[in-house]
Formats: C-alpha cells, sequence, structure tokens
C-alpha cells in the first residue's frame, strides 16, 4: 500500500518540482531575456508617436508628446500648463482704411486704443535711437516710464541712469522696470539704491530657485514714454551690444521708431496707469498700438496674420527668432503662393544654437511655397519688424516665435504712412543686399532638428 501511494505521489511531487523550478527560472531570466524586445517595442511605439506628432498643430505638439513619453506626470503637466484662450474682439473703426481698422479692432480687445500721430521716425541701429532717446530724457518735464527685457550696466544704460537720477531729483516721476531673466546681472541693491534716489524701480518676475513655473513668463518688452507724448519700441534693450558699444556675434543690427503725439499716451496702461479714451486724435499718422501680457486675451499673433493675409504686393520680415505657428505660418505661405512678394530676413551667426536650427527649418518651408530667404551675414540680426505693401509697418518687441506670440509680455505699434515706412523699405532693400541665400540642410543638422522640433512651441 505505501509503495503504491509512494509510487502514485512522487511522479507529483517531481512535476511539482520541476513547475516550480520552470517558474524560478522563468522569473529571474525571462526579463532579462524579453527586456531587448521590450525596448524595441517602447522604441518602435515612441517612433510611431513621433511621426504621428509631427502631423499634429504646434500647439499641441508638446502636450502629445509628455502624454506619450510619461503619461501621468505628462497629464498632471498638461492641466497646470493649462491653454491659450481665444475671445472675440470689439469692432473699432476710427480710420478710413480697411486695414487699420481691423487692427485697431484687435487692439481695442486687449485694451489699448488706436490713433492718429504728429510724426514717427525709423531708426535703423541702436545707435541712432540711443542719441535720440538721450535727448528726450532729458527735456522730459512731468513723466519717465521705461519697460526694458534687458538692463545690463555699460556705457548706454549708464548714460540713461545718469540722466533718470537728474530728472528724478528735479521732481519728474520716474518708473523703471526690467525683466528677473534679462535684469538678472543686477543685484537687489541696485535696485534699493535707485528707489532711494526717488526712481521707482522694480523687477518683474525675479528669478527664484522654487518658483520654475513662471520661468518662461517674461517681460520681453522694449517700451519708453515719456511725457506721454513720446514713445520709443522696437528690438533694442538698454545695453552695450544693441549700440555697439560691445561687440558680440560682429555687428549688431536692430531697428526701433520713435513715436510722436497724444496717441502714445496709450502705452501708460502697460504700466498700470490710465490713459485718456475716445480722445480725437490729433495728428495724421494712423498708428495702432498694441501688446500681450503674460496672461489673458492676447493680439499679437492675430494682428500679424491680419497684416500678412491683407499684403496685396510685398512682404518684408526682419526676425532673429523663426519658429512661427501652424497659422502664422500658413499665413506667410498662402501669400507667396498668391504672388505676393515675401521677403525673409535671418541671423546667419546664431546666439541660440537650437532656435537656429529650427529657424531654418521653417524659413525652408516658406522658401518651398515661393517666399524669399536670406541671412544676415555680417553680425546678428536681432531688428523685429514687418513691412506691408510700401504702406504699413509694423515694429515692436515680439519676435516670430511661440514665446514672443503666445507667452511673454510684448508691445508693439503698427503705422500707415508712406514716410516711415519709406525709411524702413530703404534699410531693408540695404540690409537684403548684405544677406546670403538660405543654406541645404547638413545630414547633422537633420537629426538635431527632428530632436527639437517637437518642443518647438517651447524653444
Amino acid at each position: 500500500m505505501r509503495r503504491r501511494l509512494l509510487g502514485r505521489l512522487l511522479p507529483c511531487g517531481l512535476v511539482l518540482l520541476l513547475l516550480l523550478g520552470a517558474g524560478i527560472f522563468l522569473a529571474v531570466k525571462l526579463p532579462a531575456a524579453l527586456a531587448p524586445l521590450a525596448a524595441g517595442e517602447r522604441l518602435l511605439s515612441l517612433c510611431a508617436g513621433v511621426y504621428v506628432l509631427s502631423a499634429a498643430p504646434a500647439e499641441s505638439k508638446p502636450y502629445r508628446l509628455l502624454l506619450l513619453l510619461v503619461p501621468w506626470l505628462g497629464a498632471a503637466a498638461c492641466f497646470f500648463l493649462g491653454r491659450e484662450k481665444d475671445a472675440p474682439a470689439r469692432p473699432f473703426a476710427p480710420f478710413p482704411d480697411g486695414r487699420m481698422n481691423a487692427a485697431a479692432s484687435l487692439a481695442a480687445g486687449c485694451g489699448l486704443q488706436a490713433g492718429c500721430l504728429k510724426s514717427a521716425e525709423y531708426f535703423s541701429s541702436g545707435k541712432e535711437m540711443s542719441v535720440r532717446l538721450f535727448a528726450d530724457l532729458g527735456a522730459a518735464k512731468k513723466e519717465i516710464l521705461l519697460d526694458y527685457y534687458i538692463l545690463a550696466r555699460g556705457r548706454f544704460f549708464d548714460t540713461v541712469l545718469q540722466i533718470l537720477e537728474q530728472k528724478a531729483a528735479e521732481g519728474v516721476r520716474v518708473v523703471l522696470v526690467g525683466d528677473g531673466f534679462g535684469c538678472a546681472g543686477l543685484s537687489r541693491r541696485f535696485f534699493r539704491r535707485l528707489q532711494a534716489r526717488g526712481i521707482e524701480a522694480a523687477v518683474f518676475r525675479p528669478l527664484r530657485p522654487f518658483a520654475p513655473a513662471g520661468l518662461n513668463l517674461r517681460d520681453h518688452r522694449k517700451l519708453a514714454l515719456i511725457d506721454r507724448s513720446v514713445a520709443y519700441t522696437g528690438g533694442v534693450n538698454l545695453a552695450d551690444e544693441y549700440t555697439g558699444d560691445k561687440i558680440r556675434f560682429g555687428h549688431w543690427k536692430d531697428t526701433a521708431v520713435r513715436l510722436f503725439g497724444e496717441a502714445c499716451a496709450q502705452f501708460a496702461v502697460l504700466f498700470g496707469e490710465k490713459a485718456p479714451q475716445d480722445a480725437p486724435p490729433r495728428g495724421t499718422l494712423p498708428f495702432v498700438p498694441f501688446a500681450d501680457g503674460t496672461g489673458g486675451r492676447r493680439v499679437g499673433e492675430e494682428l500679424l496674420r491680419s497684416l500678412i493675409s491683407a499684403a496685396e504686393r510685398t512682404l518684408d520680415v526682419c526676425t532673429p527668432y523663426f519658429v512661427p505657428g501652424d497659422r502664422l505660418l500658413a499665413a506667410l505661405c498662402l501669400a507667396a503662393r498668391s504672388g505676393v512678394r515675401v521677403r525673409l530676413m535671418l541671423p546667419h551667426i546664431p546666439d541660440k544654437k537650437g532656435v537656429f536650427l529650427l529657424s531654418r527649418h521653417y524659413a525652408r518651408k516658406l522658401a518651398a511655397a515661393g517666399g524669399e530667404v536670406r541671412e544676415y551675414r555680417d553680425g546678428f540680426l536681432h531688428a523685429k519688424s514687418i513691412a506691408a505693401d510700401g504702406e504699413y509697418l509694423y515694429i515692436g518687441s515680439y519676435n516670430l516665435d511661440r514665446r514672443s506670440l503666445f507667452t511673454q509680455a510684448e508691445c508693439g505699434a503698427l503705422l500707415g504712412d508712406s514716410g516711415v515706412t519709406s525709411a524702413a523699405a530703404r534699410d531693408f532693400s540695404a540690409l537684403w543686399q548684405t544677406g546670403v541665400p538660405l543654406p541645404r540642410e547638413r545630414p547633422r543638422e537633420k537629426l538635431l532638428r527632428a530632436l527639437l522640433l517637437p518642443f518647438a512651441p517651447w524653444i
């Protein structure tokens, strides 16, 4: 009986031992054996996801990539980062010109009222602008409001500071705003010293190690408002490279404009001040001020698209960074395909290589649609302007990239005058002659661009 029982149990025990051994073996060895297969499956899924993302709208690519790479963390980040919301613009038509009225309606949507200036002056370099700015600051009687992305000690900024301290001592109200990132080289003690001398100095979003959420929300404006009748805007910051006193990347090419007239007072809104509303325009130069903050309704991208879409003959575009959203790129390509001569001028010497690669990528798309692209070879091109049909000129702090158009605080002006636009056209033509053709994309650039492209809206 025992022998018979043992004879039955022994095979069962051996089978159990074999199963247990096989289970232990599989538990230990199988994951390691399948690791290459799992890695290959993950890599294949990632490549397929990136391929699908390449056809997705630019604005949503980073969000989708986060969801693909890190689903749980990516989902939380998408809710945290949020999305832009569009709102209808209020109709506002102060001009007989339909194109200017379209821009005026958009500007009214962000609280700025269009009007007419007495005059405007175009500067083809920061050096030219600085001389005129010194004179206007020195002649100020009541108020000086300055908002600049970069404040850096040197000949340019130090001269401005001397004038500001003198005017503050005379009883002129002086406000100076700098961005926390752009003026990171200036200490808190420096701003406290300015405050002690009667200057209302402030830093927009100071850099803090434990507050990364707002790192990309910068004040990128370049704006001076003097006695609410003179305003300066464009690409020029208060630092020596903008005037040529400090050499970076060769000759620093920039542009700016001086606006004169009561309509300039609209820019006071950007400093938290009240500006006159519904005042009769005094002057003959049509003027639309516009600006975006770091939240709420944004109008800059829509206004530039409106200007581009209405062009009938020519579009001359200067920008240091060309990473537009899908809608802006589509508007430029459509203009080129429609017979408008679209000329895009970019830097040939990069200051940010990642953005430089992406700028060339999007510029090649515009060239494929019939646009003309050249690169400024004598130094770094920092000018930010769009001239349409020789009659309309945008100039301001906006770059043609997503950070400027959808994230940062920016400002600019749209002018409808043949005089100032003619000066800008002559400057662009001279600049175009110095340009070199857009080169072919090399294999290494293709690889780097492919890696950067999904994150283009955040670069």
